[in-house]
């Protein structure tokens, strides 16, 4: 008996030592995250934000402890009206500050930016805002010479023109000389400035207001003309810029309204400068002086700061009035200077732009010296010496008289510092029949402006197009590639540079 006992002591003891003990579990602490709190500096919570610029910098400061997985900063700003997107960032960042630096504000509008902000760690631990900001009236620089200022921001198609009521508009200002585009409600888009035609069957001839075609953004929309009354509506050759330095476009109309058929002489019109202001064209300048103003052009020819015009009366020689240099004091107060332009017969086209690269505008010239036996074109560049201009200080360029030159162009194509010319413009069919033909040519020197040479063949493929009126020279694709190029982009005239040659494209 007291052995079984023994033996279940014994048992007992071995089942005890094989028993596990199960120590407590660790206690793991808790973290908690403060909060995500963050602020911006400028602050743009503020009403009505104003951004004067195209780029906007801002910097987000997070207050909270940041989490050591980091937080995902997501920020997002587009533009109200079209919801375009002008910047995105979602990234996780080890940092308590971010400096963002966007741009593409090109556009009076409104915008809004989101921004959130929240723990890697945690996603139901974030802080978001959103701030509506609006972009101010845009300022471009207006104070350009009126070559550089036709060569327009944008290529519009006459498929984009609707009348007021939404109908097509009919006409097409991109093959007519007396149109410009300018922006001129200052909201970043080019609009569109246009002298309508008249019939010359009607006697007093007809001389409309100014259409004016507001940009909405995809389309060019008729509205009524709300700026002062003009005594001679119906500018030829219009110069865009800033003539009283206030930062705004103004417009300058060299007018020359063809006279009802059998009525002469050409002595019917005057010039005017039609004033910008904040609130659209409100003031005119009526320049006295009667002629027939078919060609001009302005630019700082005194390097003082602002811009001087030269008008031409195509009609001087038979009525008496001079073409005239006119010399701005800054506040669109002019004086008239006759020198060195005055008596030149018959100009048709003229630019003022720095051909030899000399600091000193340039006036590159057409005019017509004689019509009998034949007629004769006479193409020159005068010199410039912020001074004034003259026929004894200038080069010659040969073409042929029976051309009819309508625009001047200008580009530096292997940069050695005296620009190419490129002039467009059409001529008689050979044949005796059909439309004119119209043709671009290339005119290059070789002896910084001393002579120019017709090197059409060698930089122009195909130089013969259909009708055209205004011919621009610029990168109007973006590419990086120079274009010449019609203003009506319906047509798709466009040659594009390809390092040595323009091609046709």
């Amino acid at each position: 008996m007291k052995k079984g006992i023994l033996v279940l002591f014994v048992l007992s003891l071995l089942g005890c030592s094989k028993k596990e003990v199960i120590p407590d579990p660790p206690i793991v602490p808790v973290v908690v995250e403060e909060p995500v709190k963050f602020t911006l500096s400028p602050d743009l919570s503020a009403s009505n934000y104003l951004l004067t610029k195209d780029t906007l910098e801002f910097t987000i400061t997070v207050s909270s402890k940041m989490p050591s997985s980091g937080f995902i900063y997501s920020i997002a700003i587009s533009r109200l009206d079209s919801t375009l997107a002008l910047y995105k960032l979602d990234s996780t960042i080890s940092q308590n500050s971010l400096v963002v630096k966007t741009g593409g504000f090109s556009i009076k509008a409104n915008y809004t930016i989101k921004i959130t902000i929240s723990s890697k760690a945690s996603s139901t631990n974030s802080a978001n805002q959103i701030f509506q900001i609006s972009r101010g009236r845009i300022y471009k620089n207006y104070l350009k010479n009126s070559y550089e200022l036709s060569n327009f921001d944008t290529w519009f198609s006459s498929a984009q023109l609707y009348k007021a009521d939404g109908s097509k508009y009919p006409n097409n200002p991109f093959i007519d000389e007396q149109s410009t585009q300018i922006d001129i409600d200052g909201d970043g888009q080019e609009d569109l400035f246009y002298y309508e035609g008249y019939d010359l069957n009607i006697s007093p001839t007809p001389n409309p207001p100014p259409s004016v075609f507001m940009n909405t953004g995809a389309n060019l929309k008729q509205t009524n003309y709300t700026g002062p009354n003009i005594k001679n509506p119906h500018g030829t050759k219009i110069l865009v810029g800033d003539f009283n330095n206030d930062s705004l476009p103004d417009i300058f109309s060299n007018v020359a309204v063809d006279p009802p058929f059998g009525a002469f002489p050409f002595l019917n019109d005057n010039n005017h400068l039609l004033l910008n202001s904040k609130n659209g064209f409100t003031t005119v300048k009526e320049f006295p002086d009667q002629g027939f103003w078919y060609t001009g052009c302005s630019g700082d020819i005194d390097n003082d700061g602002d811009l001087d015009i030269i008008a031409f009366n195509f009609h001087n020689q038979s009525n008496g009035v001079k073409s005239r240099i006119m010399w701005n004091d800054g506040k669109a107060n002019f004086t008239i200077d006759f020198t060195g332009v005055g008596d030149i017969p018959v100009v048709y086209l003229s630019e003022l732009v720095d051909v030899n690269n000399d600091g000193f505008l340039d006036l590159v010239i057409v005019f017509v010296p004689a019509i009998f036996p034949s007629r004769v074109n006479d193409f020159r560049v005068l010199w410039g010496n912020g001074k004034g201009f003259s026929l004894t200080n200038s080069s010659s360029i040969s073409i042929s008289g029976e051309w009819y030159l309508m625009n001047l162009d200008f580009t530096d194509l292997d940069a050695d510092g005296t620009k190419e010319i490129i002039a467009s413009g059409n001529y008689n069919n050979p044949t005796g029949s059909g439309a004119p033909i119209y043709f671009i040519s290339l005119f290059k020197s070789t002896d910084k402006g001393k002579t120019f040479s017709d090197k059409t063949s060698q930089y122009i493929d195909n130089n013969t197009a259909g009708r055209f009126y205004h011919i621009r020279v610029q990168d109007i694709d973006k590419n990086g590639q120079l274009d010449i190029f019609s203003g009506e982009k319906k047509d798709n005239i466009r040659w594009e540079w390809n390092g040595t040659k323009f091609i046709r494209k």
